[in-house]
């Protein structure tokens, strides 16, 4: 049997990303700390922790915080069906989700389930093609992905897509593109990308433009909705998924620069299978407004 001292020693020493943090945490020394955590590693006869700044989880430590994540949200359950009127015992749902759903539609989709149940909700914030690790790792209970095929003890459930347009101000456009698109004025004409994990601006000029990464310029702003306000004032021309980028169109702030070349992106929503009444509302919750606000 494991001790879920140690396990919960191993996830604040994470989470915090060092020993002494986690001990201010924990209430303890740090001494006691990595005892706790030398005990655990003594126990599964492995390392668990690398000793780095901040301190990372192993493959076998990010297994052991997975599981106990689990268990933290069936006992959170359990809990709230023994004592329903304790605020003290709240249940915290952990969900990884990608910013561009994040700014749209997602939120909308959970307030309401989360203000009647009374739950915490905490939010990690990743690329789509990345939040799926959040969940390997137990960081997260689910996630939104553009991951389709289910990982190891999770289901995967189909959302929608999220439809991306090449939008830029007028201004821009006569000032880049004054006669035609092509590969010579994508070249010069400085795009807005979210991140170096965001592939979409990358996969999109390869499909319609056959253009190698490094080709073009780009700024790198890393917030879904600073990135739409960098492309409203003019600094470039980026990719801005349909919800966000129609009624700017049809107010006449952005145009569409290749009307028909669009990037369609699947999302799904894949969470642990396990028991847990949660995922599974939060699931309902989540395929209603998929359906009413993605393709």
């Amino acid at each position: 049997m494991l001790d879920y001292t140690h396990l919960r020693a191993l996830s604040i020493v994470i989470s915090e990303g060092g020993f002494d943090r986690a001990a201010k945490v924990l209430c303890i020394t740090q001494s006691a700390v990595s005892q706790r955590i030398k005990q655990l590693e003594e126990r599964v006869g492995q390392a668990l922790v690398i000793r780095s700044n901040p301190v990372e989880a192993t493959p076998t430590g990010k297994r052991l915080l997975r599981h106990y994540s689990q268990v933290q949200l069936l006992e959170s359950e359990l809990s709230v069906e023994m004592d329903a009127d304790n605020p003290k015992l709240p249940t915290i749902v952990k969900i990884a989700v990608n910013a561009d759903s994040l700014a749209t539609w997602f939120l909308p989709a959970l307030c309401e389930v989360f203000k009647r149940h009374q739950w915490l909700l905490e939010l990690i914030v990743d690329d789509e093609s990345y939040t799926h690790n959040l969940l390997k790792n137990g960081e997260a209970v689910g996630c939104v992905t553009t991951t389709q095929a289910p990982l190891a003890g999770c289901s995967s459930e189909y959302l929608g897509e999220m439809e991306y347009l090449c939008v830029a101000t007028p201004e821009f456009i006569q000032a880049y593109f004054p006669i035609n698109i092509s590969q010579t004025s994508l070249e010069k004409a400085p795009a807005v990308v979210f991140s170096t994990k965001d592939k979409l601006h990358e996969k999109y000029l390869s499909k319609y433009f056959k253009m190698s990464p490094g080709s073009w310029r780009e700024h790198k702003i890393p917030s879904s909705e600073s990135f739409l306000d960098a492309i409203i004032q003019g600094l470039g021309y980026g990719l801005v998924g349909h919800l966000q980028a129609e009624p700017l169109l049809e107010k006449g702030v952005l145009v569409e620069l290749t009307p028909g070349k669009r990037k369609r992106v699947p999302l799904y929503w894949q969470h642990w299978n396990i028991k847990a009444k949660q995922t599974t509302i939060v699931y309902r919750s989540l395929a209603v407004t998929a359906k009413q606000s993605l393709c």
